[in-house]
């Protein structure tokens, strides 16, 4: 028997009899199936000993994701006891999203709303400009707060 075939013996036998999860203790890796997910020390993580991804605990109760990952949409995994359900993505994660697009819409749209609106009132086109540039930095430092 090798090395890994001892560390995945051994990961059955460390898993935790609950279903939270428990950061000292190795689990089945969620992404390569094949291999186990170790604990990283001193950290809230796991690395797998074959597909070396590492993952970390997440907030939501049982569930961790890849720590790091090129994708806008994280993939997660929820430990049910025995093995791992693919979840689907994070509330926040679908917070960031739609703020994402918010910040791409709401400033076009808002602009032209409040041209039109400074535009009835009749004032010049330069104090309409200064009030919008206002506005717009107001937008900016609260947006990056």
């Amino acid at each position: 028997m090798d090395f890994r075939e001892s560390q995945h013996k051994s990961h059955l036998k460390s898993q935790p009899s609950s279903h939270r999860l428990d950061l000292d203790s190795s689990y089945p890796c969620p992404s390569c199936k094949q291999g186990s997910l170790i604990p990283i020390t001193l950290t809230e993580a796991w690395g797998c000993d074959r597909c070396k991804q590492i993952f970390e605990l997440k907030a939501e109760p049982n569930t961790i994701g890849k720590l790091t990952t090129p994708y806008p949409r994280q993939r997660l995994w929820r430990w049910n006891g025995k093995q791992w359900i693919l979840g689907k993505t994070s509330f926040r994660t679908k917070l960031d999203e739609s703020s994402s697009w918010l910040r791409v819409v709401f400033p076009p749209v808002f602009l032209w709303v409040s041209w039109n609106i400074l535009a009835t009132l009749g004032l010049s086109i330069s104090i309409r400009a200064l009030i919008l540039l206002a506005l717009v930095v107001m937008f900016w430092v609260v947006l990056w707060r």
